[in-house]
Order: C-alpha cells, then sequence, then structure tokens
C-alpha cells in the first residue's frame, strides 16, 4: 500500500472546519517558488492586492477596499511543493491552470470542493491532466486507469470525501500542506474571478 505513512484520520479536522463553508481549493505545486506559481495563476486570475511581506496579515485585510472582492490565495510550503489555498474560487481545477502549472513545474495536484459541494480532484504531470474525478466516486477498484482507484487511494473512507481527498493529495504528493488544519502562509493576495 502506497500511503507514505498518512493516514485519513490525520485530515479529518477539515470534516468539521467552518472556515472553509464557501468552498475550499488546495493546489500543490512541485517546487518550492511560491511566487513563481502565483504568477502563474495571475496569468489565469490576475491578481489584486498582495500582502506586502512586512505587514500582519489581519492589518492588511482591514487595509483592503471593496474592489479587492472576497477572493483570495495563499500559498507556503510544504516538503519541496508549494502549496496554493484558494477562497471562493478554484481556479487551479480548470483546464488551462492545471496544464500550465504541470508544464511549468512537473506536476501539479488539487482537491477541493464549492459552496454547492461540487467536489473535485485534479492530478496533471507534464502539461496533461492524469486524474480528474469527483471526490466520493465510486471506480473499480484495482484499475489505474483516470476513472479507476491507484495504490495510494488504499483504506481511504470515500464516505468521508473530504478528509478522504486531503489524504490522496498529502499521499500522491508525499507532502502535508495544512497540517491539522494550520495555514502557515508566505504569501497572500486578492484575486478576480472571472468565469471565462
Amino acid at each position: 500500500m502506497e500511503t507514505g505513512g498518512l493516514e485519513q484520520q490525520q485530515f479529518a479536522w477539515i470534516e468539521s472546519d467552518d472556515r472553509f463553508d464557501l468552498g475550499f481549493c488546495l493546489t500543490m505545486v512541485a517546487t518550492d517558488g511560491c511566487a513563481r506559481v502565483l504568477d502563474a495563476f495571475d496569468a489565469v486570475e490576475p491578481r489584486g492586492t498582495r500582502r506586502p511581506e512586512d505587514q500582519d496579515f489581519d492589518d492588511w485585510l482591514e487595509s483592503l477596499d471593496d474592489s479587492d472582492g472576497p477572493q483570495m490565495r495563499h500559498a507556503g510550503r510544504a516538503g519541496g511543493w508549494t502549496w496554493v489555498l484558494e477562497e471562493i474560487t478554484c481556479a487551479a481545477a480548470r483546464s488551462p491552470l492545471p496544464e500550465q502549472l504541470s508544464a511549468q513545474f512537473g506536476r501539479a495536484i488539487t482537491v477541493g470542493w464549492t459552496v454547492n459541494l461540487s467536489s473535485f480532484f485534479v492530478e496533471s504531470a507534464d502539461g496533461v491532466i492524469l486524474r480528474n474525478f469527483e471526490l466520493g466516486r465510486s471506480a473499480e477498484p484495482g484499475s489505474e486507469g483516470i476513472d479507476g482507484h491507484l495504490p495510494s487511494e488504499e483504506g481511504l473512507d470515500w464516505e468521508q470525501w473530504m478528509s478522504a481527498g486531503l489524504c490522496l493529495q498529502a499521499r500522491r504528493a508525499n507532502a502535508v500542506a495544512l497540517p491539522d488544519g494550520v495555514v502557515d502562509t508566505l504569501i497572500s493576495e486578492t484575486c478576480r474571478f472571472s468565469l471565462d
């Protein structure tokens, strides 16, 4: 079993965390260059206001005006990967961003859901989407095609699809982005949401 020592229980916090009631989108990108990854996001969903490195997060939030909008993204590092947490947006789950991120950095793995509880898991490598499925979906065990299970899905309880999705992402990246739900951000910025 390819679990990397990561068990679903480590991610159980997400099942009851109300911070993400309006949606959750977490992307792991195979680089430790947070600013470069956010530049790739900026090309798809333009950046609004970036928090200055020396400014307290709460002070920065207070300084924003209505034109900045509620959409934000935050970036940090975990195990040689950059993670990006999107609030009220999920650009990394929609083409062309997964393909662009993996073309530029090698691999990208996104897990999340919308306010309507539409869920997704998108894994891409070298510019190609390898896996794209709804969390908790049924698939034929043993098949490794795009609709089948991977060995790293062994033992996941898809009835608890939020924690299962985060656990699968961490297993595939061999890194945990938000241990115990702690968001340790290096860069935060607003972004302009687009339906295009």
